[in-house]
């Protein structure tokens, strides 16, 4: 996409952008349309037309792919049940919450994997990532607020989702090594297919042909900030292009405003620097335990 680009970081500094930008109009069309569709609809609306938009790609990959994942079974069901969770979570957060607000809550993930990865797979943390996690933390306090302003079930939807995200990496980690992406990411999004056509059942609502492109550029919006994200990290270091990721927030106030006329307070602003701090101390410090 960029052929003139020779620099590698450049270039998975501008999937990343593109990636942002893509997940912040996506997370726009959820909430317009979670005004006439259920939470389960829109789920199985954006995992169908993902899995359509990889099955191509699936094809391509080499022979003996689909009998090498056989053994793995138990993770890609893993993996698509917590893909699940997150995405429910995330979509019923932006279907009540600014999109700013659940934007900056997400950052918590790399916070949430260091401590999954410490507890399941037996990482070291150390002092100073203990000290990362408890920065990123504070500054979800800081946007929710606890005691101060009535608690949110949005926010807490938004830090769930986060969680299940940061377990969906873990298992990430494990299958990357031998399975391909395009291949985990298409089984996690057959799997949600049934686990949100079956609750979806009760509350249908049949769209209208003018709700077509609306809900066709809400799954593949999100599919193609799948596809940059990927791109992204395969260019450059994650340490490098994760911190192009805290543009999520710009681009989501700027969606906010002119879908819905939202605006984020200081208090969003505030807490999103807290996090997002925490988080790039973390990922600097995976980065150079990578190196090592």
């Amino acid at each position: 996409m960029f052929p003139t680009i020779q620099n590698a970081a450049l270039r998975g500094i501008l999937w990343m952008v593109l990636c942002t930008g893509f997940q912040a109009c996506a997370s726009g069309l959820v909430r317009k349309l979670s005004f006439e569709f259920g939470i389960f609809e829109l789920l199985l609306f954006f995992s169908t037309i993902s899995a359509m938009g990889l099955i191509p790609m699936a094809m391509k990959l080499p022979r003996g792919s689909l009998v090498a994942a056989r053994p793995h079974l138990g993770l890609f069901a893993a993996r698509g049940v917590l893909s699940f969770i997150g995405m429910l979570t995330s979509f019923y957060a932006y279907s009540v919450l600014d999109i700013a607000n659940v934007q900056s809550l997400l950052f918590t993930v790399p916070i949430f994997t260091i401590l999954l990865a410490s507890w399941i797979l037996g990482e070291y943390v150390g002092l100073r990532g203990w000290i990362s996690c408890a920065i990123g933390f504070a500054g979800a306090l800081i946007i929710i607020r606890p005691g101060f302003v009535a608690l949110n079930p949005g926010a807490l939807a938004a830090l769930i989702s986060a969680l299940a995200f940061a377990a969906a990496n873990i298992v990430i980690r494990k299958l990357g090594a031998t399975q391909s992406p395009v291949l985990i990411t298409l089984a996690s999004n057959a799997i949600i297919i049934p686990l949100a056509a079956i609750p979806a059942a009760y509350s249908w609502v049949t769209p209208d042909w003018h709700h077509a492109p609306w809900i066709l550029a809400m799954g593949t919006l999100f599919m193609l900030a799948q596809l940059c994200l990927t791109y992204s990290i395969r260019e450059a270091d994650a340490r490098i292009v994760q911190s192009f990721n805290f543009l999520r927030l710009p681009w989501a106030a700027l969606i906010g405003w002119i879908m819905f006329a939202e605006l984020p307070d200081k208090w969003t602003w505030i807490g999103a620097v807290v996090i997002f701090a925490g988080a790039y101390d973390v990922l600097r410090r995976e980065a150079g335990l990578r190196r090592k």
